[in-house]
């Protein structure tokens, strides 16, 4: 809703004085006055106008219907009846009506555009202070986790020390990961493209992604079209978007679950979906899942589902997600034909 403050105030009663202003002089002069008439409805532009400036498409609509309402009976409340002038007149108000929902529209589009704008800029300015925060970490990360398995080797197994080490160990290995996620976040995608078959890529990732399904009791399996074209993309970093979406899904997934991994094709779109049977995402939370640094998992970084955004953006394709009808969810990376080798 729209916040009333002392700016909006002043908007709304300039509004409403111009249009009482102009209500009045047309009561107030002669119906015989013809042009000044004329001038005055020409006057009922600069409140619509205003309003849609100021308040987008629902300002310039509601003063352009209470314009509406004021002035015609101006036009048909006149004992001689309908006139050619009158009707010019009736064809004036619709022209208000049109007036008002075109600025107003464009205005809020303008404000979409602004919002979106900023919105830009500062995740470019996150990405930076983010690359600047994991490049220092990654070199101590290093140190502290080689040394650390260093000493680690030389105590016997059954050791205290050494289990503390083990977890000094686990949680240096996870901060290494974020870090990673931080980079991979913040520099520019450089793709090295190769004509190469995508189904075999997806098998290739499911051999690597097998062994956390395996500790998770959660089964992967392929649903593969067989007439695939050859297509042209960085294998690098699509599998590295697959993981991230498959990793997401089998954690996702309870104990005696199922992953399904599929590609399809139509037309003109090649599909790779990804789709789990587990509690599915809030509907509160739908619309964040893409922003860096939101996660609903404990130890996440919230940047797993930006970087795939952003591979499949940079093959020129699309991220789509959404909730399945039972449970759980279905990720999409949607790649234009024209990525495709003829």
């Amino acid at each position: 809703m729209m916040q009333i403050n002392k700016k909006t105030s002043f908007q709304i009663v300039v509004i409403f004085v111009l249009v009482f202003f102009v209500t009045m002089l047309h009561f107030l002069t002669r119906q015989e006055e013809t042009i000044l008439h004329v001038i005055y409805r020409e006057l009922y532009f600069l409140p619509i106008i205003l309003a849609g400036f100021w308040f987008g498409l629902h300002g310039g609509l509601a003063t352009a219907l209470v314009i509406t309402v004021l002035y015609v009976p101006i036009v048909i409340g006149k004992p001689r009846g309908l006139t050619g002038h009158d009707l010019g007149n009736l064809l004036e108000i619709l022209l208000f009506n049109i007036i008002g929902i075109l600025v107003g529209w464009l205005q809020d589009r303008e404000i979409i555009h602004q919002q979106m704008r900023r919105k830009e800029e500062g995740l470019a300015a996150m990405g930076k202070a983010v690359a600047c925060v994991a490049h220092d970490m990654k070199t101590p990360l290093i140190a502290i986790g080689g040394f650390a398995q260093q000493i680690r080797r030389k105590l016997p197994e059954e050791d205290r020390t050494g289990k503390k080490l083990d977890i000094v160990l686990q949680q240096t290995e996870r901060l290494e990961l974020m870090v990673k996620d931080m980079l991979g976040f913040a520099k520019p995608l450089d793709l090295n493209c190769q004509d190469d078959d995508f189904n075999k890529l997806l098998q290739e990732t499911i051999l690597i992604a097998e062994e956390k399904a395996r500790k998770h009791h959660v089964q992967l399996s392929l649903q593969l079209q067989d007439d695939l074209p050859v297509c042209s993309y960085d294998s690098h970093r699509l599998q590295q978007a697959l993981l991230n979406l498959i990793n997401n899904a089998v954690e996702a997934s309870p104990a005696g679950g199922e992953v399904i991994i599929r590609s399809k094709m139509d037309t003109n779109n090649l599909f790779i979906e990804v789709e789990d049977y587990g509690e599915g995402i809030s509907t509160d939370k739908m619309d964040e899942i893409l922003q860096p640094f939101v996660s609903s998992k404990k130890e996440g970084t919230g940047l797993g589902l930006p970087i795939v955004k952003k591979i499949a953006e940079a093959h020129g394709g699309i991220l789509q997600y959404e909730q399945r009808d039972e449970k759980g969810m279905v990720f999409r990376i949607i790649l234009p034909a024209v990525t495709m080798s003829k």
